[in-house]
């Protein structure tokens, strides 16, 4: 493969990649009450990561503590998250609420659907090779 191939393939795999973040920002309208992406995306990272405080998000996210700040209050105000009861002060653990969960599901339920719809007609072989490497592009920013 030469370079010029490669620049153009990777101008395609970015390309697909906002086509894919724009497809499911329009299916989370679509739901009766959606997530923003924005939303989305901090309730999964506080399903996934117990014990998880603003800060914690705003170094996750490499965003400035105030805007987190802004994102986390409108959370709150949702009912879609709270406080660890047993946490006082600052910095306290935050918590999905029943309701928060509730939403999250039903989001990530639409966005998984939609790829399950997409993946179609693919072999089991065609679908392990894709998530395969889909894993391998994720793990460069782990490390």
């Amino acid at each position: 493969m030469g370079k010029e191939q490669r620049e153009a393939d990777i101008q395609s795999i970015f390309h697909h990649m906002q086509l894919i973040t724009r497809r499911a920002n329009s299916r989370s309208r679509q739901l009766a009450e959606p997530l923003t992406l924005v939303e989305h995306s901090l309730l999964r990272f506080i399903a996934d990561a117990p014990g998880t405080r603003a800060t914690d998000i705003a170094e996750a996210f490499s965003l400035n503590r105030s805007t987190v700040s802004r994102q986390v209050g409108t959370l709150l105000e949702l009912g879609y998250i709270a406080y660890d009861a047993a946490e006082s002060g600052r910095g306290r653990v935050l918590e999905l609420t029943e309701l928060g969960s509730d939403r999250l599901q039903a989001s990530a339920a639409v966005h998984r659907a939609a790829v399950a719809d997409r993946l179609d007609g693919w072999s089991e072989e065609q679908i392990s090779t894709f998530a395969e490497a889909l894993a391998r592009y994720n793990e460069a920013d782990s490390q």
